[in-house]
């Protein structure tokens, strides 16, 4: 009896033990799940955030290759209208001088008319003063070259003013076609900018967090320290080899801003829980950017968390860094000298106002710009 009940106890702890494990496994399948479908939604906010990186990228790339094309077109269509005007002036001045050759031919030939035209006879046959006679045939044979020449020059300046005439069409054709292809550039620029207020929404909404947005910043700080490494590695057998100007190091002090405008943040200020290695410089948006010395572009794009980004490599050991760009002006290689222009400033890298955000590095190691550029 007793080993009766023993069994049956013991079969009943065994089912029950069975049903626990069984329990036990499926919460366990269940836990599994959730941590997969979370794994699952981390992984697709990663790639919307990436996708939205990406995106923010070909977008200010195109803005900026839009707006230097908008400010190359301006610059063709101020040319085009001073060409206009100045092709209206020589105009003005070549009526006004037909008008006065004109008038003087116009005398001209009512003195012939009053001469008469037996005069010339006459004085031929006129033997009494021969003397007189032959001044008076000099006079007459200037007097009519006077003429001759007077219609020349008169029939230059009415082919002249034709020509001019269809100069001034063609340039006001050239304009035209400019100043609609400006209008379709401007409806671009407008598509592009409300393309990027959406993205910037979408990344700001995906990056609410302020540990998130602090990470994110340390991890651009750090892709751009390395990206100054290696170029600062690929560049400095050329750079020194190249370079024959007075040290970066004499221009302390004095070297010119790159753009003029109200700092609104200093080296070292507070930037998001870390800090800025350069200065902000709050100025209008397409304000023309210049170089602070003689360099070499090293490297011109974009770059995440500083949009179109310009670095100029002054010598073995002095680079300068300008970003938030609107637009880039040169290439990688190209050779620039102090007060060329390399950008125009602008909101890149997903920032809401316009400003320069600007560097000067040694050896990769961040300086005040404050106490090298001009007070």
């Amino acid at each position: 009896m007793h080993v009766r009940l023993f069994l049956l106890v013991l079969l009943l702890c065994s089912h029950n033990s069975g049903m626990a494990a069984a329990s036990k496994d499926q919460e366990l399948r269940q836990i599994q799940d959730k941590i997969k479908v979370l794994a699952d939604n981390l992984n697709n906010l990663n790639k919307q955030k990436n996708q939205a990186s990406a995106e923010l990228k070909r977008v200010e790339q195109q803005y900026g290759e839009i707006s230097r094309t908008v400010q190359e077109l301006d610059t063709q269509v101020n040319v085009k209208r001073q060409r206009i005007k100045e092709i209206q002036q020589e105009m003005q001045l070549q009526n006004s001088w037909l008008l006065t050759q004109k008038s003087q031919l116009a005398e001209q030939v009512k003195t012939a008319y009053a001469l008469g035209r037996q005069e010339q006879l006459k004085l031929l046959l006129n033997q009494q003063d021969v003397n007189r006679s032959s001044r008076i045939m000099t006079y007459y044979k200037y007097f009519n070259q006077a003429r001759l020449d007077k219609l020349q020059r008169i029939n230059a300046s009415l082919q002249l003013l034709t020509a001019l005439e269809q100069q001034k069409l063609l340039e006001k054709q050239g304009l035209a076609k400019l100043i609609a292809d400006n209008k379709l550039l401007q409806e671009q620029l407008v598509l592009s900018k409300t393309e990027r207020t959406q993205l910037l929404a979408q990344i700001k909404k995906d990056y609410q967090d302020n540990s998130q947005q602090l990470s994110r910043l340390k991890k651009n700080e750090k892709q751009l320290k390395l990206l100054i490494s290696r170029l600062a590695i690929a560049t400095q057998t050329e750079i020194a080899n190249k370079i024959k100007t007075q040290s970066f190091t004499r221009l302390r002090g004095k070297l010119p801003w790159p753009v003029q405008g109200k700092i609104a943040k200093s080296f070292g200020s507070q930037r998001s829980g870390s800090k800025w290695n350069g200065v902000l410089i709050q100025a209008q948006e397409g304000t023309k950017i210049q170089a602070i010395a003689h360099g070499q572009i090293v490297f011109s794009g974009w770059f995440k968390g500083y949009g179109l980004l310009v670095i100029l490599k002054h010598d073995k050991n002095f680079m300068s860094l300008y970003a938030f760009n609107q637009s880039l002006y040169g290439e990688v290689g190209d050779w620039v000298n102090t007060g060329d222009t390399i950008a125009t400033l602008g909101n890149s890298g997903g920032r809401e106002k316009a400003a320069l955000y600007f560097e000067i590095r040694k050896k990769n190691k961040p300086l005040n710009p404050e106490k090298w550029c001009k007070k």
